[in-house]
């Protein structure tokens, strides 16, 4: 097994829907949970490569790596009220609606850890050539790969919640992919259509030094 350390930063604000949630009132992640990353992941390699094959193949590595997180030692949370326009339900033409939507800021990089089995030179590169996480409006670049062993304070995804205060903690729900998926289950394009029961449930459980908050916005400092 070989931890792989990338370092990325976002373009600007991010916002990742904890699942779940109504996208009418879609607050955000802290950061992005385990299968946003490995979908990313088989995402670039079919696109840098042009080959679905070879997409399938890296799946197959990342589908049940284990992802660590090292957040900024500050990140900032709001909440927006935003006008959109959605499809109207028996007519056509579309019609305005209005929602909460939450937003993220890093103000510096942050790492993510992935432990890899095999072809590890290759998932380093096609993590230097991601260039978003989810959706497009949450834009990454990377400014390094190593081979890096995890801080014992890295932040990953569990199936169940420790015990402790929850003043101190930020607990968010995530998901990652199942043991079980295949790659058709995650390939939209394929006549099987995406997987049902492809995801599973998981947790973060963040502990936060300090927090200072407002009407609609956080800021948290973690330990």
């Amino acid at each position: 097994m070989v931890w792989i350390k990338a370092t990325y930063e976002f373009a600007s604000f991010f916002s990742y829907r904890i699942p779940d949630f109504s996208s009418q009132y879609a607050l955000s992640s802290i950061l992005p949970g385990p299968s946003t990353i490995k979908l990313a992941i088989v995402s670039t390699a079919i696109e840098t490569t042009g080959s679905v094959e070879y997409g399938k193949e890296i799946f197959e590595v990342i589908k049940n790596a284990q992802i660590k997180f090292s957040l900024p030692k500050k990140v900032a949370q709001t909440n927006v009220l935003i006008k959109r326009l959605k499809k109207k339900k028996e007519k056509s033409g579309l019609e305005t609606t209005y929602g909460i939507r939450g937003y993220i800021h890093y103000p510096e990089k942050f790492n993510i850890f992935l432990d890899i089995s095999n072809r590890p030179e290759e998932i380093e590169k096609i993590l230097k050539n991601i260039r978003r996480f989810g959706t497009s409006d949450s834009l990454v670049w990377c400014s390094g790969i190593d081979k890096q062993t995890p801080p014992k304070n890295a932040i990953s995804a569990t199936s169940k919640l420790e015990s402790g205060s929850g003043k101190d903690k930020v607990v968010i729900p995530v998901k990652d992919i199942n043991p079980k998926a295949q790659f058709d289950d995650i390939n939209v394009y394929s006549k099987k259509g995406m997987g049902k029961n492809i995801l599973e449930r998981k947790i973060y459980s963040i502990s936060v030094s300090n927090r200072t908050q407002g009407k609609n916005w956080v800021v948290y400092e973690f330990i």
